[in-house]
């Protein structure tokens, strides 16, 4: 890409102009280039793999930073296509772990050259924006030290989650400086993305076999199912239910929005991967980009990808949606208000939700009850690594529904938190509720629909984490929402005095 291109791109004098089909390509091309080399580099040898994500993610944050954002959100979506294609070449589970961790490598990278711009030029940014991103920086810090403490014990576990708690901050401060340093008109290229991974859904609901015979999914889905299958979990399931595994395939098949309050009419569906092949995931990715595209004027979107959710059935990314829709017209009547009513909902819907879990002995439920169990027991925090998904396998779940709870934090985020974390938890958390009711504050200041409804979601995400790992850990949950935050708090250091809209 030429400097030329990047200066119309960035519009750094004067307004923002929409992105040309030229540049758009480019963007794209790019795009696949940075998810997809690092892919093909590890099959030589993974030290060229690492080499190549490490090399992209420098030089695009130091030579084309303007579109860092559209590639960090298109790898973390199709990163597992690339991989599932490549998937029959992988030998065994360290080198399935490693191969998918190139994302996060990239957007390592490329955080470390953005973040040592800003520590070199930090007075020129406004007393507001570097507040916002000191709190960032102690909650990291934060997670490094609890990092090493879990590193003693569980090395690769503490380095996984390592990846999944940190990842969502790194792109809220990526976003909020690359918006900070240029004027940006992206939005048509995130509804670009928006309608291929809508797309890529239709076509994998009404061709779900051979979508996967094309793509290798089965191969694929055979990695990641692995760790179940060698633990007995199926067999012990099996035992225990009666539910038989024949494939991988049938992991897929859930209940009607997964909940067995629907059980007596027995209604089954089998679950989308999306390209990210990862079903919750997914959803939140459809949901939160539903958002955007609800506020921007892109019914299409916002009609055809409905049934897509409703099809995954994740109540999380759900309630992201409908809450998030609510509150924002609720603003209209309530105003200034609106943000203290949409807590005491969200502090509702919590409550509700543990209380009917309880009773239903959900293990999310049940998982955030052994993890508040083991954040009393030790306030100071287990390190990174200990518990978690990864040691949910080694559960014996029925007994863990007859007591109520698990005996290691697991299933849900905040749980997980508090029991890796301890009181520094507290902090993260605190962090994200602060970056939310900041941009809810530049929402009323600016009456700019986007701003608000964002907002609202990352608190709905947050509350979410109460039930799933999904909410707070996954790249395309609160990662994505997040770096939406990023882009449109960083416009608006740009434009506190214009008087326009802060626009991505």
């Amino acid at each position: 890409m030429t400097i030329q291109m990047l200066n119309r791109l960035v519009g750094s004098q004067g307004a923002p102009r929409p992105l040309a089909i030229s540049q758009t390509i480019a963007i794209f091309a790019l795009a696949i280039i940075a998810t997809g080399m690092p892919v093909l580099g590890h099959f030589a040898d993974p030290l060229i793999g690492m080499a190549i994500c490490l090399a992209l993610g420098v030089a695009i944050a130091a030579f084309a930073a303007p579109i860092l954002p559209i590639v960090l959100i298109f790898s973390y979506l199709f990163q597992n296509l690339f991989v599932s294609l490549a998937s029959p070449g992988i030998v065994d589970l360290t080198e399935f772990k490693t191969i998918r961790g190139y994302n996060f490598v990239l957007t390592a990278a490329a955080w470390m050259i953005l973040i040592g711009q800003y520590w070199v030029d930090r007075s020129s940014f406004d007393r507001r924006f570097r507040s916002v991103m000191n709190a960032v920086f102690a909650s990291l810090v934060l997670i490094g030290c609890y990092f090493f403490i879990g590193a003693l014990d569980k090395p690769l576990n503490a380095a996984i989650y390592l990846r999944n708690v940190v990842t969502p901050f790194m792109l809220f401060q990526i976003c909020a400086l690359v918006a900070a340093r240029f004027q940006l008109t992206i939005a048509s290229a995130f509804m670009i993305i928006a309608y291929a991974i809508m797309t890529y859904g239709y076509a994998e609901l009404f061709f779900h076999r051979p979508l996967l015979d094309l793509l290798n999914g089965d191969a694929y889905l055979q990695l990641l199912n692995r760790d179940a299958h060698d633990s007995g979990v199926w067999v012990r399931a099996m035992q225990e239910t009666g539910w038989v595994v024949r494939s991988d395939l049938d992991t897929l098949e859930v209940d009607f929005l997964n909940t067995s309050l629907f059980g007596n009419f027995d209604i089954r569906i089998t679950r989308l991967l999306g390209p990210n092949f990862h079903p919750i995931s997914y959803a939140y990715a459809l949901a939160i980009l539903n958002l955007v595209a609800v506020t921007t004027g892109n019914r299409i979107y916002c009609v055809f990808s409905l049934p897509l959710l409703m099809v995954i059935g994740s109540k999380g990314a759900l309630a992201v949606l409908i809450l998030s829709m609510i509150g924002l017209v609720g603003s209209k009547l309530l105003g200034r208000w609106l943000l203290c009513s949409f807590i005491a909902v969200l502090a509702a819907y919590a409550v509700t939700g543990i209380v009917i879990g309880i009773e239903a002995a959900d293990y999310h439920v049940i998982g955030f009850m052994g993890s508040v169990r083991g954040f009393i027991e030790n306030p100071v925090g287990h390190g990174l690594g200990s518990g978690g998904n990864f040691d949910s396998v080694q559960l014996d779940w029925q007994r863990s529904q007859h007591l109520g709870y698990t005996e290691i934090a697991v299933e849900s985020a905040i749980g997980v938190l508090l029991f890796q974390m301890g009181i520094a938890a507290f902090v993260l958390l605190a962090a994200v509720a602060g970056i939310a009711c900041r941009a809810w504050k530049l929402y009323l200041q600016s009456n700019n629909p986007l701003v608000g409804i964002l907002a609202l979601g990352a608190l709905v995400v947050l509350v979410n984490g109460i039930f799933q790992e999904e909410a707070l850990f996954s790249p395309l949950a609160l990662g994505m929402v997040l770096s939406f935050l990023g882009l449109l708090m960083g416009r608006r250091r740009e434009q506190r005095f214009s008087g326009t809209k802060t626009t991505l």
